[in-house]
């Protein structure tokens, strides 16, 4: 297996985390999404988002590496107004098909949230990615939502307390 490392974010990360983004949407949800969510339009207009978020200093943002090219990342905001609820939240969390198992997933959510109690929306029909946060002590809430332009999609919340 080929080794990783992670780091800390850069806004410099912008476009090639907006395409790391973008192909592990392909990779994931193919079949599940409409392709439109992993067109050219849409890793430019993630690139603008990423280029934003990576000037938050409200969240923290690192990435995985192998052989400096970035195969995946993890997002998580620090504030939150919902007293009931952990300040964390795990907003996104990717790797590529090709970086998966070897680890860089659990590297990733250790170096975003450490073991912060913290929150996490997952699809309900994702087995891969909820049996990856029960590893990591996420149980659901009881919250569902409906995705907003698909109300047959829906997302669980989890949290870690």
């Amino acid at each position: 297996m080929p080794s990783f490392t992670t780091r800390s974010a850069r806004l410099d990360d912008s476009r090639e985390v907006a395409s790391v983004h973008t192909q592990s949407w392909k990779e994931t949800y193919a079949g599940v999404f409409p392709e439109q969510a992993w067109s050219v339009e849409s890793r430019v207009r993630r690139e603008a988002m990423w280029n934003e978020l990576l000037l938050d200093e409200n969240v923290t943002t690192v990435v995985a590496e192998i052989d400096h090219r970035i195969v995946g990342f993890a997002h998580a905001e620090h504030k939150r107004d919902e007293p009931t609820l952990p300040t964390e939240e795990l907003k996104m969390i990717y790797v590529l098909a090709e970086a998966q198992g070897t680890g860089a997933g659990q590297a990733l959510i250790d170096a975003a949230l450490g073991g912060a109690a913290a929150s996490v929306w997952v699809l309900e029909h994702n087995p891969r990615a909820r049996s990856f946060y029960a590893r990591n002590r996420f149980m659901p809430d009881g919250t569902v939502r409906a995705m907003d332009f698909n109300p047959n999609i829906r997302e669980l919340r989890l949290v870690r307390r």
